[in-house]
């Protein structure tokens, strides 16, 4: 194969590095109660344990299948061995402060996967914060719901 002519180079070096921060984008940012902040990008989530189940929401059509990790072992990755209560803010804006106490019984996981493929925003991605509502029926009422929020951008620790 023949090299590539000189002009192309610089053109292919400025897409590559057009793309590398994609790669590398935070899906979400974590504010700690001391105000650090830390980015969570797909590297990061992945390395934490993953919880996949199978469940209806109010949101979709059908059962589906959702995996992404813990919300309390994300909490313990960034330090955090206790928590009450956090902010959750979704990309437009809609924000619940949740009581963790509420789902002592029934896991939060931050949603990474739908039915095998990434989450995009058109389906409530890149995370949606969820529980399985199969397993637990009796979390399936309006005030959970609203704790469901997709498109996370970012979850604030309060204490």
């Amino acid at each position: 194969m023949p090299p590539l002519p000189r002009v192309l180079l610089p053109f292919i070096l400025l897409i590559g590095a057009a793309f590398a921060p994609l790669q590398a984008a935070p899906l979400f940012v974590l504010t700690l109660p001391d105000g650090r902040q830390q980015a969570w990008d797909e590297t990061a989530l992945a390395a934490l344990p993953q919880q996949q189940f199978t469940t209806t929401t109010p949101w979709t059509v059908g059962k589906h299948t959702y995996r992404g990790p813990l919300l309390r072992d994300l909490l313990r990755q960034a330090g955090v061995m206790e928590a009450e209560r956090v902010s959750v803010t979704a990309l437009n804006d809609y924000q619940q402060e949740i009581e963790l106490d509420q789902f002592r019984n029934a896991p939060l996981v931050l949603a990474r996967y739908q039915d095998g493929q990434p989450m995009s925003r058109r389906n409530k991605g890149p995370i949606w914060l969820l529980l399985s509502f199969s397993d637990y029926p009796q979390m399936d009422v309006p005030a959970v719901h609203n704790a469901m929020v997709w498109q996370v951008e970012r979850i604030e620790v309060l204490r």
